[in-house]
């Protein structure tokens, strides 16, 4: 984890041109302190190899910020730049997510018949290889024994395997299935060598060649009109938490959603769960229509009723210039989905 951050300074810059470098970022930002110089300057990446478009920054001070306000739409080439105020909390969750594809199942040593092996499901978004280390508090995981897994679409899938010192340990790990990271119940589940090698045999195959290249909030609608038409589709890929082709219940058996509506076209996931920190969602649902471009809604899935009234008092809050409305398809005793809220949720949707 990268500290608590209470004191920090940073901002965000959007739009960058996916050959942007470090420097180009410095010269950007010419006449703001950047602590540490380069090493202040953190580019993110949506894959491997796979620039977002995005990046954050460490400055000095809140003046520092202010300088920073001040470039926002400028130009770095031919394209405008757009420049934000956040914190170090936005900052870790986008690094996190990023390290799950950096230094997931591509980074896996050689694994032995004699490791004790957990396998678990349902990890929350942006979980680090830190918090789950600390899931296992007072169990000896082994150097380097925490990869997180993604699905054929190069996103993390809520899955991770984790190598113990010996078969002892991962047996003592099966004690915390459905214990909880955050709000989520993790399920825990006893693995093996032969089912890692099968994951990597999966990877290297055709579950991997076949992956395409993940578009990002400034290319998004272009690749998915040219891939679409005007067909239209539903779920697509498997979304984040284990459901496929519909929301996933939660914990109670209830569907605990809000519909957002007014979201500016090139919002991302991540730009969502930003807007309901500190409550983290289940699932982020980006809707989009027949020709398969961004709707400016989006489904968002929370663990429980109680989550989901908290993240509604973001009704009428901004995201970037626009105000967003929120809509709760939740109640405390919901069953089938309907509860509490006027929405009926589109099927339409790309699961995160």
């Amino acid at each position: 984890m990268l500290g608590s951050g209470d004191s920090s300074y940073i901002i965000k810059l959007r739009g960058l041109p996916f050959s942007t470098s470090v420097e180009d970022v410095l010269d950007f930002l010419h006449g703001v302190n950047v602590v540490n110089g380069k090493e202040g300057v953190h580019l993110t990446e949506v894959r491997p190899g796979r620039p977002s478009g995005e990046c954050f920054v460490e400055v000095e001070s809140q003046q520092d910020v202010e300088e920073a306000l001040k470039k926002d739409k400028d130009n770095m080439g031919k394209r405008y730049i757009e420049v934000f105020s956040t914190d170090r909390q936005d900052m870790e969750w986008a690094l996190n997510a990023m390290r799950q594809s950096e230094n997931g199942f591509d980074g896996i040593p050689n694994v032995s018949d004699d490791m004790g092996i957990v396998k678990l499901r349902g990890l929350p978004y942006g979980c680090s290889k830190d918090e789950i280390i600390q899931f296992f508090d007072g169990l000896t995981v082994a150097a380097d024994g925490v990869h997180l897994l993604s699905d054929y679409t190069g996103r993390a899938s809520g899955e991770a395997f984790v190598h113990f010192v010996d078969k002892e340990s991962a047996m003592e790990a099966l004690n915390r299935d459905r214990e909880k990271i955050g709000h989520r119940y993790i399920e825990v589940f006893m693995s093996s060598a032969d089912e890692v090698r099968a994951y990597g045999a999966r990877m290297e195959g055709g579950f991997r060649s076949s992956r395409g290249p993940r578009p990002t909030p400034y290319d998004r609608g272009e690749r998915f009109a040219g891939r679409f038409g005007s067909r239209g589709r539903g779920s697509f890929g498997g979304s984040y938490g284990g459901s496929r082709g519909g929301f996933r219940r939660g914990a109670g058996g209830g569907l605990h959603c809000v519909h957002m509506r007014g979201l500016p076209f090139k919002a991302s996931p991540q730009d969502i769960a930003y807007f309901f920190k500190p409550i983290r969602p289940v699932n982020i649902n980006i809707l989009y229509d027949s020709s398969g471009r961004p709707s400016g809604e989006a489904d968002v899935e929370f663990e429980c009723h109680e989550d989901a009234m908290r993240a509604m008092r973001r009704d009428k809050n901004n995201m970037d210039h626009r105000y967003i409305e929120l809509f709760l398809n939740s109640s405390p005793s919901s069953s089938s989905g309907s509860g509490g809220g006027s929405f009926k949720p589109n099927r339409n949707f790309r699961s995160y």
